[in-house]
C-alpha cells in the first residue's frame, strides 16, 4: 500500500503463502461444525504470522455472531500494538507471553494449531504430537529433513509454503488484481457512467491511492471465500436469484469485511467535522458501525456490492 506507482506490484512470498493457505484450507465447514466458535493457535509469528493473521481476519468471516479466537505464541505483541484498530474486530487476537507447553489445555482444545516456527521445527512437531492428542497440526514447512517421515501421521498436515509461494504460476498470476480492477471499473461504470473497457479499467485503477486499491484487492480476495460458502450452502451465485435473507447475510458479512480492512489499517468510527462520510487524514469513517446500526440506504449499498461482486468474473 505504500507504493505510489499503480503499475508496480511487490512480491511477498509470505503474503502469497498466507493467501493460498486460507484458500486451500478454508475453515468454513470446521467453523459451522463448531457453531462458529473456534480457537486457532499460532506457534511462532514473524512475517509469516503477520501475513497469515492479516488474511485470516479478512477471510475467515462466516457468521455475524462468530467468535474465532487467534492465540499467538512466540511473538505478535508488536503487531497487536501497531494495529490499533484490532480491538474493534469481533474476533480477538490474544498474545501469550508463556510458552505453548504451559498452556496445554488451550492447545489441546484448539480447532487448528498452525506451526510457523522455521527453526527446530521437527522437534517442535514431535513434542506437539507427544503432548497433545486432539488437534490437527498444520505445519508451514520449508522442507526440513525428517518432517516427511512424520507426514503419515493422521494429525499432521504439511503446507510447503516456500514451494507454493515461489511457484511462477503464483508469482506472475494477476487473477486477484484483475478481479480487483474489474470491480473498481464496475463501480466507476455504475456511479460515474464510465464505459467498461480495458483502457478505462487501467485509467480508473491508476487514479486510486494504495489504500483504496488494496481495499478492492481485499474485496476480490474475500469473494473467493464467499463463493465457497455459497457453493457449500447450495445458494445460487447470482445476486438476482438470492432469497432476501440470503442477500441480507451476505451483505452483512461484506460490511464486516469492509470494516475489518479499515480497522486493520487503524481507522475508527467518527464523523468528520466537515460533515463528510470519511476523513482519510484522521482515518475516520462514519460507516464503521455494526450492520444493524446502518441506515437503510447504507445497507442497500452493501446489498448492491454483493450484486456487483457476483457479476464480476
Amino acid at each position: 500500500q505504500s507504493v505510489s506507482d499503480p503499475g508496480l506490484r511487490l512480491f511477498c512470498p509470505e503474503e502469497t503463502a498466507a493467501r493460498l493457505f486460507w484458500k486451500e484450507r478454508c475453515p468454513y465447514e470446521l467453523s459451522v461444525r463448531n457453531g462458529h466458535r473456534m480457537r486457532l493457535v499460532f506457534l511462532g509469528f514473524g512475517m509469516l504470522g503477520e501475513r497469515l493473521l492479516t488474511y485470516a481476519l479478512q477471510d475467515n468471516i462466516f457468521d455475524p455472531g462468530q467468535r474465532i479466537e487467534y492465540h499467538l505464541f512466540g511473538g505478535g505483541a508488536e503487531f497487536v500494538a501497531v494495529h490499533t484498530g484490532l480491538s474493534a474486530i469481533g474476533d480477538p487476537v490474544i498474545v501469550h507471553d508463556e510458552p505453548w507447553y504451559e498452556s496445554l489445555p488451550l492447545v489441546e482444545g484448539a480447532q487448528m494449531v498452525i506451526v510457523l516456527n522455521q527453526e527446530g521445527q521437527l522437534k517442535l512437531v514431535r513434542d506437539l504430537l507427544l503432548a497433545t492428542t486432539a488437534p490437527l497440526l498444520h505445519v508451514f514447512s520449508a522442507g526440513e529433513a525428517g518432517l516427511e517421515l512424520l507426514a503419515g501421521q493422521e494429525r499432521l498436515r504439511l503446507f510447503y509454503w516456500e514451494r507454493k509461494a515461489w511457484d511462477p504460476a503464483h508469482i506472475f498470476s494477476d487473477v486477484m488484481f484483475d478481479r480487483a480492477r474489474a470491480i473498481n471499473l464496475r463501480y466507476a461504470h455504475l456511479y460515474g457512467g464510465v464505459e467498461e473497457n480495458r483502457q478505462n479499467e487501467e485509467q480508473e485503477w491508476s487514479r486510486l491511492d494504495g489504500f483504496t486499491r488494496y481495499s478492492n484487492v481485499s474485496a476480490a480476495d474475500y469473494h473467493e471465500v464467499r463463493l465457497h460458502m455459497m457453493a457449500v450452502l447450495g445458494w445460487p451465485a447470482d445476486g438476482e436469484r438470492l432469497a432476501p435473507e440470503q442477500m441480507e447475510l451476505l451483505a452483512e458479512l461484506e460490511h464486516i469485511r469492509w470494516c475489518r480492512y479499515h480497522y486493520l489499517n487503524s481507522w475508527k468510527h467518527g464523523v468528520p467535522e466537515n460533515g463528510a462520510r470519511k476523513d482519510p487524514a484522521r482515518r475516520l469513517h462514519a460507516d464503521l458501525l455494526p450492520y444493524r446500526e446502518l441506515t437503510e440506504a447504507e445497507k442497500q449499498k452493501d446489498r448492491d456490492n454483493i450484486k456487483v461482486l457476483l457479476s464480476v468474473r
